[in-house]
């Protein structure tokens, strides 16, 4: 009798400690995984060189290798979207933990190019459960007129990620070296993994008189045949492929270039060491921590996404040409300096069609909806990322980036003209 007593004590005891109830906490946590995927993304453009000179790789496998993570992370949004919305995030988001435990790990001990491509197909699929379930888990906890706002915060610590893959992770392979720098990611990311298996849960923790109702707006069916229904009205929504039309050509360039090409075509082009290079990407995204809280509150309070966008685009297309035609000729530093900031502060003004997608569609079909449309980045920046590498097949010359880079022009302004199709959700 007793002993029934105790262990009744030790599970209320064990209930009581996982249910944290704070929504910038379980927000917070989540945004911490997502940093986490964010820095795979970037780390291996750091990287590049060294892993050509150490494995033998050439600009298309070293291409193929760092496009992987897209290709992965894309083919999974829908299925992970249906999941979050049927299995709630949590869940989602600890399998997604795992697998990037062991991707890091095993791309850690490679010695060879196939177990490499393994790894990041583990680092793609871990990082690909983690967007959207942070964005269930806002739909979740916070009110719609904090969505953008949360959403551009949410990407202030995706962005943190990416700077702490620039110089940050340029200084820990100069002091450990590469391949402990990823053991020591691992095991970080084991360590939050403890976190929300122990302590996060889907949902707030509601008073009585509100449990009914709060439940009923916050969740779906999770049955088979409503998500499927959830998926057939998303994909037959027109704006939605607008939407995606936009992620695909400015997330997808914003990547490429941060997270690739950039780079290299720097040390090309200007002569700069990487560790120069790299102080220049995280300038770029700077910019995007900078940009996105700041776009996301002025949408929410403008009550606008479209006009925001709109304006955010023009002046990327603007800057990119300033950039790619005009800073060659009077290579200035200061002016590059400044121009990438202010690329990085406008190429996240798409973050604009997460909360339009997300408006234009049931609540209960969040998680689906911004699955759906996340593939295109991730494409985007795999086909994007062919494209720049087919402009360096003959050789990768200063003038082959050169013209490489105008691809990201082409595709800002082709975001640009499909922005005037958007449809304004309020």
């Amino acid at each position: 009798m007793y002993l029934r007593s105790g262990n009744q004590m030790l599970v209320e005891s064990w209930d009581k400690m996982k249910k944290i109830n704070s929504k910038w906490v379980v927000w917070l946590i989540f945004g911490i995984a997502y940093m986490i995927a964010f820095f795979h993304r970037y780390a291996i453009g750091v990287i590049a060189d060294i892993l050509s000179a150490e494995i033998g790789l050439t600009p298309t496998s070293l291409s193929l290798l760092a496009s992987l993570y897209f290709y992965t992370y894309g083919m999974l949004q829908i299925p992970i979207g249906m999941m979050v919305d049927s299995h709630g995030p949590r869940k989602v988001v600890i399998t997604g933990m795992g697998a990037l435990f062991i991707g890091s790990l095993l791309f850690a001990v490679s010695n060879q190019l196939m177990l490499l491509y393994v790894a990041r197909v583990f680092i793609g699929f871990g990082a690909a459960t983690m967007f959207t379930s942070v964005f269930k888990i806002q739909s979740l906890w916070f009110k719609a007129n904090e969505f953008a706002t949360v959403a551009g915060m949410t990407s202030v610590l995706g962005n943190m990620g990416a700077i702490i893959a620039t110089s940050p992770f340029v200084f820990a392979t100069l002091l450990i070296g590469w391949r402990v720098s990823y053991v020591v990611v691992a095991l970080f990311t084991l360590a939050l993994l403890i976190v929300i298996v122990l302590f996060i849960q889907d949902r707030p923790v509601y008073a009585d008189t509100e449990k009914r109702s709060a439940s009923a707006d916050s969740e779906g069916d999770s049955s088979t045949g409503s998500v499927m229904i959830g998926f057939k009205e998303i994909a037959g929504n027109k704006y939605t492929w607008f939407n995606m039309i936009i992620l695909f050509t400015v997330f997808g360039s914003y990547m490429s270039f941060t997270g690739l090409w950039g780079p290299s075509y720097l040390t090309s082009t200007y002569g700069m060491s990487i560790e120069a290079a790299s102080r220049y990407m995280m300038i770029f995204l700077s910019g995007t921590i900078v940009g996105a809280p700041f776009i996301g509150w002025i949408s929410d309070r403008v009550g606008k996404r479209k006009i925001i966008l709109q304006i955010g685009l023009f002046a990327l297309s603007l800057l990119w040409s300033v950039f790619i035609f005009i800073v060659p000729q009077v290579d200035s530093r200061v002016l590059m300096t400044l121009l990438l900031f202010l690329m990085g502060f406008t190429s996240i003004s798409p973050l604009l069609c997460f909360a339009n997608i997300k408006e234009l569609n049931k609540k209960k079909y969040v998680g689906i909806a911004t699955g759906f449309v996340n593939i295109s980045p991730f494409f985007g920046t795999a086909i994007i990322n062919s494209a720049v590498a087919w402009f360096l097949k003959t050789s990768a010359t200063a003038q082959n980036y050169h013209n490489g880079v105008r691809v990201y022009l082409i595709f800002c302004t082709i975001a640009l003209t499909a922005s005037f199709f958007l449809k304004e959700a309020k």
